[in-house]
């Protein structure tokens, strides 16, 4: 069997595994244009203008290309053609993100000396773009969604360019000069700052749910169940590397990093559930005497080892939704180390300082937590979850949906949820909304909507419900004596 026929199957696999993403995964075409001026893939760019490497790729070239690529799209659909086939309107204007923002790199490069929440608010924009098209907006208002991508990834381009040391030409710069400034040691401490940021900023999610959880188990007597999160955190860490191992050859070999943004996704809907799960149960445990209760009649149950395995299930989700990407992230300025004075320092400080930053948050949970009173600390544990799985709700959904394409694929009344809110538009591009997940899309913030209405409620129900509850306890005991 030849490599690539086994590539082929460990990606039929992920897929499959995937489940509810799987639905919305496209098997893109990547065939070339035979128009000289634009390309459909930068894999096929890089092929045709730099085949031996020499030429420095800038970041306005890129978005040269994307432009050319979308003006096609543009000439396609304002002449009347049909939507799909490899002369279809639509194949430029969806193969912008999947075949050339993420995969020539752009998407984590901005993510890292930029901000991830640009990001967000860049692809909000390719999929406004993508939405005008398929709703049949006229050529005028696509040419609006188009003229603001492009002028956004302009101005990203410029910042890199001039970070990295890269020509800006006239055109390109704001100012009408030219520009050229060395990346130096500047280059450098953007890219330490970019690695920490990353590894803190992704690391920040898993420990916050790790670290209450070891401490949860530690305050209530039952250090021994810390075994059941520590192993499942372990193995995230392993997955994290197998996957990234998988998902490195799957994009390489495709020139489409969808298979990434679908296991990100579904793996972010898993965690939604057993976060709700850990959470209810942590609600219902808030008051001493109900877990006192507990601990006596079931700490050697099944029923008990049934809920440590929550907590381990919980842990290797938190720490493998997002460690196989912060695993290709650091690849990524690997491969760029060697070409930046005092690169491969920079990367490993801030792997190293990432790392250490985020265990120190950990030990802060871990040792502040216990001291708390065991029934607000059951309270706080418990909303805590809560928070986490509505953030996981958040952007599984944004994943899935807008970077794994699944809206576009369903279409209609679903590519409509996931354009921009536009009384909403101000949340686009904030950095802490999008740490919990929040976005201005009816896609992500309906289902959040919904589940923040369902926990409140389990939590009124459940918090009411205690004192009756405890009333009849006491007042068994009275009886019993």
């Amino acid at each position: 069997m030849s490599i690539k026929a086994v590539k082929r199957i460990l990606c039929l696999l992920l897929v499959i595994a995937a489940a509810f993403g799987a639905f919305g995964v496209t098997v893109y075409a990547d065939e070339e244009s035979e128009k000289a001026d634009y390309y459909l893939s930068y894999k096929k760019y890089v092929a045709a203008e730099n085949p031996d490497g020499s030429k420095t790729v800038t970041y306005n070239d890129i978005t040269d290309q994307i432009s050319n690529l979308l003006e096609e799209g543009l000439r396609r659909y304002e002449s009347g053609a049909e939507r799909e086939g490899d002369d279809g309107y639509y194949k430029p204007f969806t193969n912008s993100y999947g075949f050339w923002y993420e995969t020539s790199g752009y998407e984590k490069t901005v993510m890292g000396y930029i901000s991830g929440a640009r990001v967000n608010e860049v692809e909000l924009q390719f999929s406004n773009m993508k939405k005008a098209v398929n709703n049949g907006a006229s050529p005028d208002e696509v040419r609006a969604e188009v003229d603001k991508l492009v002028e956004m990834l302009r101005e990203d381009a410029n910042t890199l360019d001039k970070l990295f040391g890269y020509p800006i030409s006239s055109e390109d710069s704001e100012d009408g000069s030219e520009e050229t400034q060395s990346g130096g040691s500047g280059l450098a401490w953007a890219t330490f700052g970019a690695v920490f940021g990353i590894i803190l900023r992704e690391g920040l999610e898993a420990i916050l749910i790790v670290g209450a959880m070891v401490a949860y188990l530690i305050k209530t007597e039952n250090k021994k169940g810390t075994i059941y999160v520590y192993v499942g955190a372990v193995a995230a860490l392993a997955a994290s590397v197998v996957l990234a191992i998988i998902l490195y050859n799957i994009t390489s070999g495709t020139s489409n990093s969808i298979p990434q943004e679908i296991t990100e996704g579904v793996t972010a809907l898993l965690a939604v559930a057993v976060l709700i799960y850990v959470s209810n149960w942590m609600i219902s445990k808030a008051e001493a005497d109900s877990w006192t209760n507990y601990i006596s009649s079931q700490v050697s149950s099944s029923a008990d080892s049934g809920k440590l395995i929550a907590l381990g299930a919980a842990s290797f989700l938190a720490v493998f939704r997002e460690g196989a990407e912060v695993i290709l992230f650091c690849q990524q300025y690997f491969s760029r180390a060697g070409s930046m004075e005092h690169g491969f320092p920079a990367v490993f400080a801030g792997i190293i300082l990432g790392l250490a930053a985020v265990m120190v948050i950990f030990v802060m949970i871990r040792v502040f937590g216990v001291k708390i009173p065991l029934g607000p600390f059951f309270m706080a544990t418990s909303i805590l979850m809560a928070v986490m799985s509505i953030a996981f709700l958040g952007s599984g959904m944004w994943e899935l949906f807008l970077d794994g394409g699944l809206a576009e694929k369903i279409g209609g009344f679903v590519q409509s949820m996931a354009g921009t809110i536009p009384a909403l538009s101000f949340m686009s591009g904030n950095d802490v909304l999008a740490f919990f997940g929040l976005y201005p899309t009816w896609i992500t913030l309906g289902p959040q909507i919904i589940l923040t209405i369902i926990t409140i409620i389990t939590f009124v129900l459940t918090i009411r419900k205690k004192p009756g509850e405890n009333e009849k306890k006491k007042a068994a005991k009275k009886a019993g004596k």
